[in-house]
């Protein structure tokens, strides 16, 4: 069986974003065996349904012990009326859906089937609850059956993700310790040839090449170690973060004559996120605009504000002179192994888009005709900020 550690924090941040309330659950509760008692129908009508299906007929017609699969449907559609949305029923729902990708069930039918369940009981609520409740019934059983779909669905990806994420990891482990070797062989034979012999030029190419091949195994392992890992969200300084990561650049020769400009807005200077990840964020920015910048005016400005629109959030822009990027390859930029420059892996705006994403922000690349490029960043106020 898949073990993939269950993403609570996820699953309830979706639960809370559902808004399913004590109220609401309550207002259902009355009508709760006018459902239950219909468990073994609901299972026989499901079962039906997809035995006329030609795809989903061929898995039913060669399971050993089809009872089991219908005696199944017909306890998780009791539960669903037994036991309140909270970490027990998310941990459940994840792990059907893991199961899923087990079977190999398209996750189409899947989502089909939350179809099927979402109008079997309309038609009990059509024909058993007064008109005056039916409304509210019907609206707290979309949110159940709604957040059923998202942790199912969220567990669907994350497995058939990870199985080709551990694929890739796999090859980058195996790479690694031959790339390196290369490189100390090829760093060996350079040192035994004169500066003016034209192969002392030719082993200095090929020692950049394994570099840049040494740097995308990381980084490759990076991204694949941030996709897998669950944020650890806390309250992060903005100043000390960007602080740290010009320092690392600085370190790493990477700063050169570049002019750095900050304004940060004092109003908002900390962020809510997972403090690895954003380090990873804003050293891959940085890095990216450091190369990026114009060697005739190279300057970087950061800037933060507050903004209220769709919600409350921190909005870190970083604009570096520079040429702007074409429209058309704005969005390749952010697929790995897609570079501009010959010594790129690929990965540092991925990277960054992935942490954005994890903590529940946004990442634009907004190009400034005849100045630069300009990276907009929003992510969430640190929760002390919003009181």
């Amino acid at each position: 069986m898949l073990k993939i550690s269950i993403p609570y924090q996820k699953l309830l941040h979706l639960l809370e974003k559902l808004d399913i309330r004590e109220e609401e659950l309550g207002g259902l509760e009355p009508f709760h065996h006018l459902f239950i008692s219909r468990k073994d129908e609901y299972a026989a009508y499901l079962h039906h349904y997809f035995l006329a299906i030609p795809e989903t007929r061929v898995i039913l017609e060669h399971l050993e012990h089809p009872e089991h699969l219908i005696r199944a449907w017909a306890y998780w559609f009791e539960t669903l009326f037994t036991e309140k949305p909270g970490r027990d029923f998310a941990a459940r729902l994840w792990r059907v859906g893991l199961r899923h990708v087990e079977v190999n069930v398209d996750q189409r039918y899947t989502n089909l089937g939350f179809s099927i369940t979402r109008q079997f009981c309309n038609r009990i609520i059509l024909s058993s609850i007064p008109a005056e409740e039916a409304v509210a019934v019907s609206h707290t059983i979309s949110k159940l059956l709604d957040f059923c779909l998202l942790v199912e669905t969220s567990a669907y990806i994350e497995a058939t993700t990870r199985c080709d994420l551990e694929v890739i990891k796999g090859i980058a482990d195996k790479v690694r310790n031959p790339v390196t070797v290369i490189g100390g062989n090829i760093r060996r034979l350079q040192k035994k040839v004169d500066t003016g012999d034209p192969l002392y030029d030719i082993y200095g190419s090929l020692f950049s090449e394994n570099m840049r091949l040494e740097r995308m195994v990381l980084d490759i392992k990076h991204y694949i170690d941030m996709f897998n890992g669950e944020p650890n969200t806390g309250d992060i300084s903005i100043e000390e973060i960007i602080a740290h990561t010009i320092a690392r650049l600085e370190a790493e020769r990477r700063y050169g004559t570049v002019r750095i400009e900050t304004a940060l807005d004092p109003a908002c200077l900390h962020m809510e996120g997972d403090r690895r990840d954003m380090e990873s964020l804003f050293y891959y920015l940085l890095q990216n605009s450091f190369e990026a910048v114009d060697p005739g005016n190279p300057l970087i400005r950061i800037s933060s504000c507050m903004e209220e629109i769709p919600y409350r959030c921190i909005v870190v822009e970083i604009f570096n002179t520079g040429t702007s990027p074409k429209e058309e390859d704005i969005e390749k930029l952010f697929s790995p192994f897609y570079s501009t420059k010959s010594y790129g892996t690929g990965f540092g705006l991925p990277i960054a888009r992935l942490a954005v994403r994890k903590n529940y922000g946004k990442l634009e690349l907004i190009p400034v005709p005849g100045e630069g490029t300009k990276v907009r960043i929003a992510l969430s106020m640190a929760r002390a900020q919003l009181i």
